[in-house]
């Protein structure tokens, strides 16, 4: 499988806050729309700081 979680970093704090993405769509500036396994999906708004696909880790960072 290769589905990833995303966690969101704030102040250097990381959350997760989805897991098993199956893909992330840019929706605008500095906005993505995670798309999960099962067809769940939710908006958020950060930078990508790091996407290590060997850990199936995404972090997003709050602007």
């Amino acid at each position: 499988m290769c589905e990833s979680n995303v966690y969101f970093k704030e102040n250097d704090v990381e959350k997760l806050i989805m897991e098993n993405v199956a893909a992330i769509t840019p929706a605008g500036k500095n906005t993505f729309i995670l798309k999960g396994l099962l067809g769940e999906s939710m908006e958020i708004t950060g930078i990508i700081e790091d996407i290590n696909l060997m850990a199936h880790k995404i972090i997003l960072k709050a602007l």
